[in-house]
């Protein structure tokens, strides 16, 4: 175990469900008669202090700092906070509904049912001139599943640049082939799209199927023609930016669209794609999914397969972060050309590359150097790639253009100007341009200055040195989530309920709504309630347990946020083969977890009890199993008494023990019988 671990840092900003943004002040234990408890406390508005019990911190969260500079923290003791809270929570259901209103369209279209030849899939796939990877194979299965089925497919594939996308979506492509349907690819740039064509017209060589291409670069009358042959199904493939969106393109037999890089398109053009291929398979893939389709995957409301694992060999891109310095850059360069190799130099501006271009013959006249950009005409462009990969020169200076569609293995050096300017997904793009052999690549992110870049410029950064292992687009697409924060699941126009509760517990709330809706249809406020559990006894991991208070709260807080008993006891295992045996007090803490987690799942608003006396309040909602309730108390009539909204209980429990153990059998038999 880490002894340097921290859930919390002093004066952290945290968010407790039930009182608003605070402060993190530290971790205090209270000593009362024989009971002995562990509280974080919190400093709110005013220099007020909340003591709350170890129990109940699945209610807090970290509030990112990243959501607004000026954090205001919310005052104890007035109603702000949960006129806030409620009117979120009505907004939450809202975009919910919405949601899940927009993905059961899709579940509820009736698709294709694709077959799978076997002869004849086996037989492409024998083509594939490289091994697959154990997760290609795994991916393969999820996608040949989901064209089997009725229901219209919505897979996201996400994976680095280089781990196999491209090859899983030509044998997804050559499924509907094979079942007479055509496919259609869509991609963000025309590069991309020439690669693409490239790769697919290789790659089916075989075969007799037609394959076309369509970008801004192509001919008005070839333009024409395509819309012809896609209406008679003459052309099997078309491969495209978003022309293929056009009203004008009417598909014979569509069967298949394949989306590469999803995040480059905007929301127009996928509201376009939602309307237009309603009920086609439609494949996705990314190697940095934006916050929003990552959520969408998280959330269940589309399928998610992860290509983890990279093909033999790959070596992991080498990453800097530097002041801008021309000398060290020459240095570079020269390394680089030395041992045969090209540079690609991103500096992002069209109207100042050709001086740019000129400075650098200047510091480097040992350099072949060329511009490319995206305002060049196609015929130009498509030249000065097409003599980049015959090694005419060494250096590329160029646009974002090469940020998908470009793949060289000859290129191992990107650099990279004004770094501080990109999104991590773009950066983590750009650098995977480099490194798609075997040999050792480098990635150079240059910044005018340290000190004057933004807070989230250093963090975007920094998340990408960190990134060490090859394959972790997804990692940072989640770590850019976290940055940017605010408005990237839904839009604009929910920023302010996401900043309500920060990020992370405004995607717990989104999704327990989601939930709740899939369950149940209806709207209730209650959908996250929370649980107050009073039991006054001991409940912690003693000091002479576990010394390291760092140690104690990080298992408080993993424990307090687990939702199934399951899992509770796979912690529980951890802690005994780490520690020994559990003392009492250790034990007392995971009676009352189990006894939280139970009800949660029995909708149980509060339980109070004491030596004596005990009392349960159920939420409005619950539906108990009021048979079995009925005969439990009528076992004891004299134990029992019902109110309105209590249900009370009167025993002499001679040990605080006995009595936590006898509340979760009970616990356990009434939520056993309503499973019946």
């Amino acid at each position: 175990m880490n002894t340097n671990i921290k859930i919390f840092k002093k004066n952290q900003t945290i968010i407790h469900l039930n009182y608003g943004i605070g402060r993190y002040q530290g971790i205090h234990l209270i000593k009362n008669k024989n009971q002995e408890m562990e509280f974080i406390i919190i400093m709110y508005a005013k220099k007020t202090k909340l003591y709350v019990p170890i129990t109940s911190l699945y209610l807090i969260n970290i509030y990112p700092e990243s959501i607004n500079s000026k954090i205001i923290l919310h005052t104890l003791g007035n109603d702000i906070w949960n006129t806030e809270k409620k009117k979120s929570f009505k907004k939450i259901y809202q975009i919910a509904s919405q949601l899940l209103n927009v993905y059961s369209k899709r579940n509820f279209q009736i698709g294709f049912s694709f077959k799978k030849n076997s002869f004849h899939y086996k037989k492409f796939c024998q083509d594939f001139p490289y091994k697959e990877t154990s997760d290609q194979k795994k991916v393969m299965q999820e996608v040949l599943l989901d064209m089997s089925k009725k229901k219209a497919m919505d897979r996201l594939i996400c994976g680095d640049v280089g781990f196999g996308k491209t090859e899983i979506a030509m044998r997804a492509a050559f499924i509907a082939l094979d079942n007479m349907k055509q496919v259609a690819i869509l991609v963000p740039t025309t590069l991309l799209a020439q690669q693409h064509f490239y790769n697919f017209k290789k790659r089916f060589s075989k075969y007799t199927y037609k394959i076309k291409i369509l970008t801004r670069f192509t001919k008005k009358k070839d333009v024409n023609c395509i819309i012809d042959q896609l209406k008679t199904k003459k052309i099997n493939i078309l491969i495209g930016t978003h022309k293929i969106l056009s009203q004008k393109i009417i598909w014979k037999n569509l069967g298949l669209l394949i989306i590469d890089e999803e995040h480059r398109f905007g929301v127009s053009h996928k509201e376009i794609i939602k309307k237009i291929y309603i009920n086609i398979d439609i494949l996705t893939l990314t190697a940095t999914p934006i916050p929003r389709t990552l959520q969408f995957s998280k959330l269940g409301l589309r399928d998610l397969s992860i290509l983890k694992n990279p093909p033999k060999n790959r070596v992991p891109i080498k990453t800097f972060i530097l002041k801008y310095d021309i000398f060290l850059i020459r240095k570079i360069i020269l390394k680089a050309i030395k041992k045969q190799e090209q540079i690609y130099y991103l500096y992002n501006s069209v109207k100042k590359i050709t001086k740019k271009a000129k400075k650098l013959k200047k510091i480097i006249p040992e350099a072949r150097i060329n511009i490319g950009h995206g305002q060049m005409s196609g015929k130009n462009l498509k030249k000065i790639i097409h003599d980049f990969i015959l090694y005419k020169f060494d250096i590329l200076i160029c646009t974002t253009i090469i940020d998908t569609g470009i793949d060289i293995s000859n290129v191992n050096t990107i650099i990279i100007e004004n770094a501080d300017k990109f999104g991590i997904s773009q950066l983590h793009q750009l650098r995977g341009r480099v490194g798609r052999s075997y040999k050792q690549a480098y990635a150079w992110f240059f910044i005018k200055s340290k000190t004057k870049i933004t807070k989230n410029a250093k963090k975007r950064l920094q998340a990408l040195k960190s990134s060490k292992k090859i394959g972790e687009g997804l990692l940072l697409s989640t770590k850019d989530a976290e940055i940017r924060g605010v408005g990237e699941i839904l839009g604009k126009n929910q920023s302010g309920h996401i900043q309500s509760f920060g990020l992370n517990l405004y995607k717990k709330l989104l999704y327990k709504a989601i939930k709740n809706l899939k369950n149940d249809n209806i709207f209730n406020l209650n959908f996250f309630h929370t649980v107050e559990i009073d039991f006054s006894i001991s409940a912690i991991f003693p000091k002479n347990y576990i010394k390291n208070i760092d140690i104690r709260l990080f298992y408080y807080y993993k424990i307090s946020k687990i939702t199934t008993l399951k899992k509770l006891k796979k912690i529980k295992n951890n802690i005994i083969n780490l520690y020994g045996v559990l003392p009492i007090f250790a034990k007392n803490l995971f009676f009352l977890e189990k006894i939280r987690i139970l009800s949660s799942l029995l909708n149980i608003k509060k339980i109070y009890s004491r030596v004596k006396k005990s009392y349960i309040i159920f939420l409005k909602n619950s539906n108990l199993n009021t048979i079995w309730l009925s005969t439990e108390i009528l076992k004891k009539p004299k134990k029992w008494k019902i109110t309105k909204e209590k249900i009370y209980f009167y025993r002499n429990f001679k040990k605080d023990e006995d009595r936590i153990f006898w509340y979760y059998q009970w616990l356990k038999k009434l939520y056993i019988s309503q499973k019946k």
